[in-house]
């Protein structure tokens, strides 16, 4: 049957389970949304293209499902760039489809005419320009298919105008969804690293965020449990193994680590790295990091593997093949337990301090009452910052795909409109964005959205009136101060008449005993919240260079 492009487009979203997309229609994408409001899908109105797209990144975080992001051509497109690349780089797929103007202009500069799938091409998985009609078809399958597929990651379709509206033969009824097959490890692989595995006097095992992706973070729970390895998660895989499990070794590196972490993996001499990528805050020194110790190091990118440093033995497979085979290995060969490494006492000695009562609040304390405040079935986001730094260290998470950060990039902005994908996925479940005072200002138009889809968010700000990681970075590093304090944000700024004229609520809080029952009213509240926490201003966050020089601040 003929159908116009634009509907085809749709129709394929509906025929590969998009339920829900986040935009902002324009002229040159308003054929397509002719067609969205046909269709089944839920869209929601965004107030910038950027937050339309760590919209769609969040709902897929939160629930394991692609959605799409649409808006038009020109400034639209080109705003959709950092949301594109935060996704990419923490492998989340999604669908983001632009206008563009009629291909008999490109290339002769129209009106809001970029070639946003060149600007895209680096940041994203893959990117198109559709210049005939009918390619449509093939490039959507093609899309779904590497979105899904491997590492995963965001697609971007440009759509001229002119292409949206042309005719093409399209049944519905015959289009057949994108099937994967995922990378499987190699035998002789797996028995070489259960052999360096069973060689060991101390192994330990890094579970990263493709644990998560695959879903196989109780498989590796259980390989773990079964001869007694302690797991290190990477900050992508936080809540992959219960907080308080006794193998649970939190985090190693060099700003969202911690000395438990750091430690087991300094007394560790093999380390098995699954669906990781060994990144610079992870890592720090290389050498400090490597030391004398063997690395297995399994990846479904095959680029991944040796990227930053050579593996001892790397695997290229799905993280979830990789564990079912490692365990039938394991079992074969009769592995036996572990020496038992005294996790749980080690968490208790080192663990780092929040009980502050002072005032000025203490930024310690912020998380501290969270992790005492809201349950383990709560959503959290987070940007970038000490904010974000410290909610890596000091947060308790308990479950998989309930800590949303902006891993890779660090994305000032992705955490109110990441937060409201993950609220649209997950509507019963309380959702809380933690974010500094200058953060905050990134995006926060959005807040006006959750207002309007009556999405029930709850924002807290740590505000220190300062760019806080960037002042400590000049102090230490540079040792100098400059175009960093902000004052105003505890004095002349007032959030709480921000969030009150976008629809919302919200108080601000200037002692530690005051913060839990704020919480509280948040939680209680049917309306987007902003709890604004006035803390100390110059705070220091630990950190260091290397695993093994990590500056604690008290």
């Amino acid at each position: 049957m003929k159908m116009q492009v634009a509907e085809v487009v749709v129709k394929i979203m509906e025929k590969e389970g998009i339920t829900d997309s986040f935009g902002i229609p324009g002229a040159g994408i308003n054929p397509v949304y002719k067609y969205m409001g046909l269709s089944s899908i839920k869209h929601y109105t965004m107030r910038h293209e950027e937050a339309a797209v760590h919209a769609a990144d969040g709902f897929y975080r939160a629930s394991g499902k692609m959605a799409a992001a649409l808006c038009t051509s020109g400034p639209g497109a080109t705003n959709f760039v950092t949301g594109i690349y935060t996704a990419n780089i923490d492998s989340i797929p999604l669908l983001a489809i632009t206008g563009q103007a009629v291909t008999a202009q490109l290339d002769k500069d129209p009106f809001q005419c970029v070639d946003i799938a060149k600007i895209c091409e680096p940041v994203a998985k893959k990117t198109y320009c559709v210049t005939k009609a009918e390619d449509i078809v093939p490039v959507m399958t093609e899309a779904f298919s590497l979105a899904r597929g491997g590492k995963p990651g965001p697609v971007l379709i440009d759509l001229p105008l002119d292409i949206q509206q042309a005719e093409v033969e399209f049944d519905p009824d015959t289009y057949v969804p994108v099937t994967l097959a995922a990378p499987a490890a190699k035998d002789e692989e797996v028995a070489k690293a259960i052999d360096m595995i069973a060689n060991a006097k101390a192994p330990v095992i890094i579970m990263g965020g493709g644990v998560i992706l695959s879903h196989a973070e109780q498989a590796l729970v259980q390989f773990a449990e079964e001869y007694n390895i302690p797991v290190i998660t990477t900050y992508m895989a936080k809540g992959g193994i219960p907080v308080n499990h006794p193998l649970n070794a939190g985090h190693a590196g060099i700003q969202v680590g911690q000395p438990l972490g750091n430690r087991v993996l300094q007394d560790s001499d093999v380390v098995l790295g699954i669906g990781c990528r060994f990144t610079d805050r992870h890592t720090g020194a290389i050498a400090a990091y490597r030391g004398n110790r063997k690395f297995i190091h399994v990846n479904i990118e095959p680029k991944e593997i040796g990227k930053v440093f050579p593996a001892d033995i790397g695997i290229v497979s799905d993280a979830a093949i990789a564990i079912e085979k490692l365990t039938a290995a394991a079992k074969a060969k009769g592995l036996t337990k572990f020496a038992d490494r005294g996790i749980a006492a080690l968490r208790t000695e080192l663990k780092r301090k929040t009980d502050y009562d002072c005032t000025p609040i203490k930024p310690q304390r912020v998380y501290q009452e969270m992790n005492n405040v809201f349950d383990d079935d709560t959503l959290f986001t987070t940007g970038c910052g000490l904010t974000q730094i410290w909610s890596g260290q000091l947060q308790d998470i308990n479950k998989p795909r309930h800590y949303l950060p902006s891993g890779g990039a660090g994305t000032l902005g992705f955490d109110i409109p990441a937060l409201i994908g993950a609220k649209v996925a997950q509507p019963d479940k309380t959702a809380v964005a933690v974010m500094g005072d200058f953060g905050f200002t990134f995006l926060v138009e959005e807040f006006a959205v959750a207002a309007a889809y009556h999405l029930p968010i709850i924002v807290v700000i740590v505000n220190n009136a300062y760019l806080g990681l960037i002042r400590q970075n000049q102090n230490y590093a540079y040792n100098y101060e400059y175009a960093v304090e902000m004052k105003v944000n505890q004095s002349m700024m007032d959030y709480v008449k921000v969030a009150q004229g976008f629809g919302g609520d919200g108080e601000r809080v200037f002692k530690p005993e005051d913060i839990a029952p704020a919480m509280e009213r948040a939680k209680k509240s049917k309306v987007p919240y902003i709890i604004d926490i006035v803390c100390e201003e110059k705070t220091d966050c630990s950190m260091g260079g290397a695993i093994d020089n990590i500056r604690e601040f008290i």
